[in-house]
């Protein structure tokens, strides 16, 4: 149903833009600026501990810089039984009319998380993102978490059900400010779900 361009980052339906989760959070987040070097670590970091949960890691592929973070990342493994489920799955809420790709779905010492690896510190913002993702699932119990990696440590934060909440107000708020003013959007692809809504209802 819905169209992913890497090149560009885009989701479509049916030919209509359809919002990130990223840029969903772009109005709170005007006053928080990631330097481009630390974006390029996080991603390369990122890339790497998917190579990792596929089995192609070599440590060859870190360089001097990346290899603490790599060091966290198998300390992380060690130190927890980790089950893989889900690596970059792409999701879309049709309520709120938004699409992602959730970064790991897993069993964490036999319990279910969903979480965002993360190099630097903890925001406010990484709640928001894991929310947004875990609204565009099918209803699922699961713990929210992040993964901070930095040099040779780690921490696993999972956050608590009243930061939950909040974070799924958020989201709910800012799709409703994207859809405010993307009216003609909207209706299309209001239109477009409700139209499949109604071909697999008549099946």
């Amino acid at each position: 149903m819905i169209d992913y361009n890497d090149a560009i980052h885009e989701y479509t339906l049916e030919g209509i833009h359809l919002p990130s989760v990223s840029e969903l959070l772009k109005p709170i987040l005007s006053d928080y600026e990631i330097h481009p070097k630390y974006a390029e670590r996080g991603t390369a970091v990122h890339n790497l501990t998917e190579l990792w949960d596929t089995g192609l890691y070599l440590p060859e592929l870190a360089d001097d810089e990346l290899m603490p973070y790599m060091m966290a990342y198998e300390d992380f493994h060690d130190q927890h039984e980790v089950e893989v489920h889900e690596i970059e799955m792409m999701v879309f809420n049709p309520t709120l009319m938004y699409a992602g790709r959730l970064d790991r779905l897993w069993l964490i010492d036999g319990k279910k998380h969903l979480t965002d690896t993360k190099t630097g510190g903890k925001y406010k913002q990484h709640l928001f993102q894991l929310c947004a993702y875990h609204m565009a699932l099918p209803p699922t119990d699961c713990e929210l978490s992040n993964l901070y990696l930095n040099p040779f440590n780690f921490k696993l934060h999972a956050w608590g059900q009243g930061e939950r909440v909040y974070g799924n107000r958020m989201i709910e708020a800012l799709s409703l400010i994207y859809w405010d003013n993307h009216r003609r959007d909207r209706k299309s692809i209001e239109k477009i779900l409700e139209a499949k809504h109604d071909h697999t209802r008549s099946i």
